[in-house]
C-alpha cells in the first residue's frame, strides 16, 4: 500500500483527542461546539471519514433538525474559498454544518479531497451527493456528470452505474450517455471478478493499524491547553451577563467538553440557577444529559476494573432513570420525533414492548430515524409473540430502495423473526442476502450454516 493510502485512513491519531471530546460535546445536543471540534480535528486528520467527516456530516443534521440556522452573509464571505486544498475543505464543511443541504459546498469538499489525494474522503462526498439525487429528489444533470466521472476515477464501478442510470432517464436519447454506461457496464464485471479474489480496497484500509501513542499524546496536550482558554473565556462572559441564554450555554459548553468531574459539578449548578430563575426546560434537560454522561463513565471504570456484577447493576439503573428522564422530554418537547425514539430505544430495553411500540410507531414519521424505528418496531412485536406483524412491518420497508447497510440491518431482523416462525427456507433467503453483502455482519454466517443444517436434517 502507498505511503499516500497509509495516510488516508486517519488513523494517525493527530485528531483523535479532539474528535473524541466532539463525540462528548455531540452527545449533550452542543452541536455548535462539536462542529469546531470535529473540524478542529479534520485540520490534522483531514482524511479521516469515520471520526471525523461522517460524525461532522451526522452533527450538522442533528443542529437542522434542532432548527440551527444556515450561515449569514458575513460567515459565508468569511470561509469562502481558501489558500490551500484542505482550507477549502474545511471552510465548505463549515458552511455544509450550518446547511447541509447546500449541495454546492459538498462538492467543494468533493473537489478539495481530490487535490489532496483523498480518495476515501472523495467517495464519501460523492455518496452523499448520489444520495440527494435519488428520487423523490429532482436530479440535476450537472452534479449526476460529476458523480459518473468522480466514481469512476477511484473505480466504484457500480455506483458510477447507478448514476449514469438515472442520467440516462433524464437524457435518454443521448448517445454519449448509453455508450459511457456500457464502459462502465463492462468494467464493473471485470472489477468484481478482482475483489471476489483480492477482497476490499476500503475494508484493507479501515483494519489498518493505529499509529505511535507519542502522537496521540501530543494530540491531548493541544487540545487541553485549547479548551482551557475556552473555558477562561466564557466563564468571563457569563459572569458578565448569567441571564443570557447563549452566554449560560456557551460557558456550560465549555466546562463539559472538559470531561471532569469538577467541571461537570459546576456546570449542574450553573444549569440548575438558570432553570430556576429562567424556568426554561432545555436546562433542566441538559442537567439530565450531564448525569447520564456521569453515568456511562462510571459504567466503564466497573467494567475496566473487572466489577461485571456492579457494572450490570449500573447499567439497571441507568436505564431507569433515562426512562424517567426521556419520558419527561417527550411530554415537554411533544413533536420531538427524536425523543419519540430515544424514549422507545430505552421501553424496549426496558422490555416495555407495548410502550416501545407506540412510540416507535411515531418515531417512524421523521425520515432521519425512520428505517431505524421500523427495525425496532418489527423486534418489539416479535418479542409480544406477534410474529406476523413483525414480518409484514420489516416487508414492507423492504421493498423500498435502500442503502446496504440499511438493508442488512432490516433483513437480520427479518431472517430472525421468520426462524422463529419456522419459515426456514425464508428466514435462509434473508441471511444469506445479508452474508453475501457483508459475510461478518453479527452472527450472520452461524445462523446460514445452522439453517442449512436443520433443512438438510429435514430432507
Amino acid at each position: 500500500m502507498s505511503e499516500a493510502n497509509a495516510e488516508e485512513t486517519g488513523q494517525d491519531g493527530m485528531g483523535k483527542a479532539f474528535f473524541e471530546r466532539a463525540d462528548e460535546v455531540a452527545q449533550l445536543g452542543n452541536w455548535d461546539f462539536a462542529i469546531e471540534l470535529y473540524l478542529e480535528g479534520i485540520k490534522r486528520e483531514p482524511g479521516n471519514v469515520e471520526r471525523g467527516h461522517q460524525k461532522l456530516w451526522d452533527t450538522a443534521l442533528n443542529r437542522k433538525a434542532k432548527g440551527g440556522k444556515p450561515a449569514g452573509m458575513m460567515e459565508q464571505l468569511k470561509h469562502r474559498g481558501g489558500k490551500t486544498p484542505l482550507d477549502e475543505m474545511i471552510n465548505a464543511e463549515y458552511l455544509l454544518s450550518r446547511d447541509p443541504g447546500a449541495l454546492s459546498h459538498m462538492e467543494t469538499v468533493f473537489k478539495a479531497a481530490r487535490k489532496l489525494e483523498l480518495p476515501l474522503v472523495a467517495k464519501w462526498a460523492c455518496d452523499i451527493l448520489f444520495l440527494s439525487q435519488r428520487p423523490p429528489a429532482k436530479p440535476s444533470k450537472k452534479v449526476l456528470s460529476l458523480l459518473v466521472d468522480a466514481y469512476t476515477s477511484v473505480e466504484e464501478y457500480r455506483m458510477a452505474i447507478q448514476a449514469c442510470e438515472i442520467l440516462r432517464a433524464l437524457s435518454p436519447d443521448d448517445a454519449t450517455v448509453a455508450e459511457k454506461l456500457s464502459r462502465l457496464s463492462a468494467r464493473h464485471t471485470i472489477q468484481k471478478g478482482k475483489y471476489d479474489q483480492e477482497g476490499d480496497f476500503t475494508q484493507s484500509v479501515r483494519d489498518m493499524a493505529k499509529q505511535k501513542e507519542l502522537i496521540e499524546k501530543d494530540s491531548l496536550m493541544q487540545a487541553k491547553s485549547y479548551l482551557k482558554q475556552q473555558v477562561d473565556r466564557t466563564r468571563a462572559e457569563y459572569l458578565a451577563s448569567p441571564s443570557q441564554l447563549g452566554k449560560i450555554n456557551a460557558f456550560i459548553d465549555a466546562l463539559l467538553r472538559l470531561s471532569d468531574e469538577a467541571a461537570e459539578t459546576e456546570a449542574i449548578e450553573v444549569l440548575t440557577k438558570a432553570y430556576n430563575d429562567l424556568k426554561a426546560y432545555q436546562f433542566k434537560m441538559r442537567i439530565g444529559d450531564i448525569r447520564i454522561a456521569q453515568m456511562t463513565r462510571r459504567y466503564h471504570q466497573l467494567m475496566d476494573a473487572g466489577d461485571k456484577e456492579g457494572a450490570a447493576a449500573q447499567v439497571r439503573r441507568q436505564l431507569e432513570f433515562e426512562l424517567e428522564e426521556y419520558a419527561e422530554r417527550a411530554v415537554n418537547y411533544p413533536t420531538d420525533l427524536g425523543l419519540k425514539f430515544e424514549l422507545g430505544r430505552r421501553q424496549f430495553l426496558a422490555g416495555k414492548y407495548d410502550e416501545a411500540i407506540g412510540s416507535f410507531q411515531q418515531a417512524q414519521r421523521d425520515p432521519r430515524r425512520a428505517l431505524r424505528a421500523i427495525n425496532y418496531l418489527g423486534q418489539a412485536f416479535a418479542k409480544k409473540g406477534w410474529l406476523p406483524e413483525a414480518a409484514q412491518t420489516l416487508e414492507r420497508v423492504l421493498a423500498q430502495e435502500l442503502t446496504e447497510n440499511q438493508e442488512m440491518d432490516l433483513r437480520y431482523t427479518l431472517g430472525d423473526v421468520l426462524e422463529q416462525m419456522g419459515d426456514l427456507p425464508k428466514a435462509l433467503e434473508n441471511f444469506s442476502r445479508v452474508a453475501m453483502i457483508d459475510f461478518n455482519y453479527k452472527d450472520v454466517r452461524v445462523r446460514v450454516d445452522n439453517i442449512r443444517k436443520k433443512l438438510s436434517a429435514k430432507g
